[in-house]
């Protein structure tokens, strides 16, 4: 298993877990739209490409872990 957790937004004290949540699923979603539009990350705010670069990363899965998957098949 993988530890991964550097990517999970920091939750301070002012927020709750649901708006963690929330802010995982938003740049999910982004980064979805962005991949089927097929839109450049560098025409967008410096925010929004950190957003971008969060959620692509739950879109795509690491080589490895597919080339297992296939094997296991």
């Amino acid at each position: 298993m993988r530890n991964d957790f550097h990517i999970i937004p920091d939750a301070g004290d002012e927020r709750r877990a649901g708006s963690v949540l929330a802010r995982i699923y938003h740049d999910i979603g982004l980064a979805a739209v962005a991949q089927a539009l097929r839109l450049p990350s560098g025409a967008f705010e410096p925010e929004m490409v950190e957003s971008l670069e969060r959620g692509e990363f739950y879109l795509l899965r690491p080589r490895h872990e597919l080339a297992r998957a296939g094997a296991d098949a």
